[in-house]
């Protein structure tokens, strides 16, 4: 029945769109002297704000009300005028002479290190999004629900804001590089990526395109998975701004405006601020935060052109916890463990408060015709942390009815209070065994790390980190195009934790430190990513560590490119430099390590063939030796082992085949992708505790993923797109794994290595299977809907390697589950006399039918005899990530 209700709903939409229409105009951007597309070029009906952009091909669309005039501008090109009418809808090619008078490239420099692939030229299979699309399809979510949708790419939702995440190919985010502006952004400790910390990168993109494989950057690595590049945008060449205001379910608010100078003399600024809050999809997940974008472009002359660009997303917000269906079942899904009330008021003991803004100054210097050098110089600085506890963990003590956490029992018992289901009330201090020296805390309430009574702490993770890119591109003759660069980076991460809220304690006490005799801590740190002096000057406790990372990377590509066949090749080679300085574990004088080094590099190519203007095709291949990642080379952290490097420790082997299909046509535009990726010594480390005896297990697992995709987009009618999408992912464990067993202090257990049964256990995490049907109506005058239904199936558990110790273990499968998405976007425009260039609405609700489904599981228990301990078919004891039910936003766009 479901099935049919979704097919009804699109088949209205399409017979509303079938009775009004518009005029849609069709064409292709290029450059006048190179005959190369020109992505990212507006397209508008004069006098009004209807417009759209090129995609990566140099195509657009455009539908308007009959015969009238459409403008074509881009930065760096002279603007056209063309006159259209329903007589000829296909505009052809419209060709773009460069202006020398203009800003050029100043705004968005460092083109050559911005590795955008372009349709029917780079053999890499990717899906390009506009600014416009990103901020469609995110209304009130994360970013990563822009690429929602894309071929083998996952998104989950299931937190607090800024808590969401993609996978690719059944790649983790870690495996996935990020590059904004050229410019890497993964954490270089562990590869990861908070999209928190970038919260405000959709207010300023121009261009987003996942690319999947290995990608085309030029930077010192690649990627495993695939490659997310985000481009922000340049200075408009008309002075003006916007307004926008967006609301939406459970409190969200974000206001925002934004503001472009056009060409002052030699002279450009774009800035953006923004503020939002809301109250979270989540029980007690709430959020604030802000988002600051400047950029200032100058050009010197018609050979040097500068840019220096900062933006950064202050934001606080309170985090979930994933349960048991079992726990979900009594409590519903928006069901948080993580609060409770404290004097009738929501109190949270997992809240992530975080500040990290980047700069970058870019250079970009036109030697010749033929010759140019790109360059950016990029500094960031990250400022902030997440919260947990200290003393008894909250989840040690009976909850309420609701499942709340008791939070006033918790003060009552750190002021020595006797309260019913805790054990050990916080006694009067004596310190005469602890600390003989120090009787001012005698008789008063004093939490300790394992004794009595609970703290909130944060966890912090403080960095500064600097890089260089610089790219040397040159054209030999008509056809050959020759770069080589350098990839230079430095990284300090400081981890430490301090003492929020002593909930009523009088102070709380430690001798983690070998250093000291022990430390009383009896001032509060405020959960604020503004406040950097108070975090770096506060009492550090229990762990305080310093991760150094360094980086040195070279890399070149040769491309060649006549009218038929594109083809290049591409080479890098970097070395990793490590140390670790550890404050509380070791001694004084052993507190530095020296410094190390791991070498990598990869090999890449790819060839596309253009068989004429409809038909191409495309094969690459590639292979990369990655070095380990520092949290692996350091897994002793909190002993007294802690600057002992694993030995051994082998660098990761990935091979990459890839090839394509794409037909392109007025009418149609179908990509067809086959690949192959084996990763081979992949180091893992996991949990293996036995009651309470705290293990670590550590071992190299080879997997293997394959798989194909298909992505459709089809122009039937003037006024009507269809969108459509499949891939199928054979994504395993390549092999069995022999693990080694690590106790809490980092030694061997002998006679323990276990053999894990690994060979062609599926890979958890993502959708093996997905599909995307879609259709957006140009209705009438500005007035448009879309509508699209997403179907996810094979999607395992993901789990821990160790769990495979038995043979014949097989991985759990979720549920398969559809979910349907819909909009409705209108514009009304004015004339370029009016204060107020045009008006813009857009409404999305996501999971329209509130569709209930396990979005992520992370246990393996089969299902139960009674079907009573069952959820379709999957144990209620296992640990599930729901998706988000209905959810929208409605946002109004004003333009002056």
């Amino acid at each position: 029945m479901r099935t049919r209700a979704i097919f009804a709903v699109l088949a209205l939409l399409l017979l509303e769109a079938v009775a009004i229409g518009q005029t849609r105009y069709t064409g292709k951007v290029v450059d006048l002297t190179s005959g190369e597309s020109i992505p990212g070029a507006i397209v508008l009906e004069k006098g009004t704000s209807n417009g759209a952009s090129t995609d990566i091909d140099g195509n657009f669309t455009i539908s308007i009300n009959g015969k009238g005039v459409i403008v074509v501008s881009y930065i760096g090109y002279k603007t056209r005028e063309i006159t259209v009418s329903p007589e000829k809808r296909s505009l052809g090619r419209i060709e773009m002479a460069e202006d020398a008078s203009t800003l050029g490239e100043v705004v968005v420099v460092g083109n050559s290190l911005i590795d955008i692939v372009k349709d029917r030229q780079t053999p890499i299979a990717a899906t390009t999004l506009t600014g416009p699309q990103v901020t469609e399809k995110m209304g009130n979510l994360d970013f990563p629900e822009a690429l929602k949708g894309v071929p083998s790419v996952h998104t989950i939702n299931n937190s607090g804001y800024g808590d969401a995440y993609f996978t690719v190919r059944g790649f983790d985010q870690a495996n996935v590089l990020v590059l904004i502006n050229g410019q890497p952004v993964n954490d270089m400790e562990w590869g990861g990526i908070y999209w928190s910390n970038w919260s405000g990168v959709a207010d300023v993109a121009s261009v987003v395109q996942q690319q999947r494989g290995l990608g085309s950057s030029k930077i010192g690595i690649s990627s495993v998975g695939g490659t997310t590049n985000i481009v922000t945008k340049a200075a408009d060449r008309d002075q003006g701004g916007s307004l926008k205001f967006v609301t939406g379910n459970d409190g969200y608010f974000k206001s925002s405006i934004s503001y472009d100078s056009g060409l002052q003399g030699q002279w450009a600024i774009s800035a953006l601020v923004s503020y939002w809050r809301g109250d979270g999809y989540i029980d007690c997940t709430p959020g604030y935060g802000g988002t600051y974008f400047l950029s200032i472009g100058y050009k010197l002359n018609d050979k040097h052109s500068f840019n220096f660009t900062t933006t950064g997303a202050p934001q606080v917000h309170n985090q979930g916890f994933r349960e048991s269906i079992y726990t979900y079942e009594k409590f519903g899904t928006r069901y948080n463990s993580n609060w409770g009330y404290l004097d009738g008021k929501p109190y949270s003991f997992s809240r992530n408060f975080y500040h990290k803004p980047v700069a970058n100054l870019n250079w970009d210097w036109k030697i010749s015709d033929k010759t140019s050098l790109s360059t950016v110089f990029y500094g960031s600085w990250g400022f902030g942390g997440g919260t947990g506890t200290f003393g008894t963990p909250h989840y040690k003590i009976p909850d309420d009815e609701n499942g709340l956490i008791k939070v006033d029992d918790l003060v009552k018992a750190n002021r020595g209070e006797t309260v019913e289901g805790i054990k050990k009330s916080v006694p009067a201090w004596d310190g005469t065994n602890l600390d003989s020296k120090n009787h001012y805390w005698n008789g008063k309430h004093v939490v300790t790390e394992r004794g009595g009574g609970t703290v909130l702490r944060s966890s912090m993770n403080n960095h500064s980190w600097y890089g260089l890119l610089s790219n040397l591109d040159a054209k030999v003759g008509d056809n050959w195009t020759f770069n080589a660069g350098v990839d230079l980076r430095t990284y300090v991460g400081k981890h430490y934790r301090v003492v929020n809220d002593l909930l009523g304690a009088d102070a709380y006490y430690e001798n983690v430190d070998m250093n000291s005799a022990g430390v009383f801590v009896g001032d509060e740190v405020s959960l604020n990513p503004l406040a950097i002096s108070e975090m770096q000057n506060a009492q550090k406790v229990n762990r305080n560590y310093d991760s150094h990372v360094g980086w040195t990377g070279l890399f070149g590509q040769a491309e060649y490119n006549n009218e038929h066949i594109s083809a290049f090749v591409q080479g890098s080679v970097s070395s990793q430099f490590y140390k670790r300085h550890e404050y509380f574990e070791v001694p004084t004088a052993e507190q530095w390590t020296k410094w190390t080094n791991r070498w990598g590099g990869n090999i890449k190519g790819g060839v596309n063939w253009k068989f004429d203007t409809h038909n191409n095709a495309f094969i690459n291949a590639g292979y990369f030796s990655r070095q380990p990642f520092f949290s692996s080379l350091y897994p002793n952290a909190y002993t007294s082992r802690a600057n002992e490097m694993q030995e051994g420790i082998k660098n990761e082997g990935i091979t990459s085949v890839e090839g394509g299909y794409i037909f392109n046509s007025s009418l149609v535009r179908a990509v067809l992708n086959a690949y192959f990726t084996q990763w081979k010594d992949r180091y893992q480390s996991f949990s293996a505790n036995i009651g309470e005896d705290r293990r670590q297990a550590r071992t190299y697992v080879d997997q293997v993923h394959s798989g194909v995709e298909l992505e459709v987009t089809a122009h039937p009618t003037h006024f009507l797109d269809i969108f459509g999408m499949i891939s199928y992912g054979n994504w395993k464990y390549g092999s069995t794994a022999i693990a080694d067993i690590y106790d809490d202090l980092n030694r061997p257990v002998q006679g323990e290595k276990p053999k894990l049964y690994l060979e062609n256990i599926p890979i958890g995490g993502a959708p093996q299977f997905q599909t995307r049907l879609g259709a957006k109506a140009r209705i009438y005058k500005g007035l448009s809907a879309d509508l699209n239904w997403y179907y996810n199936d094979r999607n395992y558990s993901a789990i821990n390697a160790t769990d495979f110790k038995k043979e014949g273990t097989t991985n759990l499968k979720m549920p398969a589950y559809s979910t349907l998405d819909g909009g409705v976007s209108y514009r009304l425009r004015f004339s370029d006399t009016s204060a107020v260039k045009g008006l813009s609405f857009r409404l999305n609700v996501n999971n329209i039918l509130d569709t209930k489904y396990i979005a992520r599981g992370f246990n393996n228990y089969a299902a139960d005899a009674k079907e009573e301990n069952n959820w379709k078919g999957i144990n209620k004891k296992n640990q599930v990530a729901f998706g988000y039910g209905r959810t929208w936003s409605l946002s109004a766009t004003m333009n002056f």
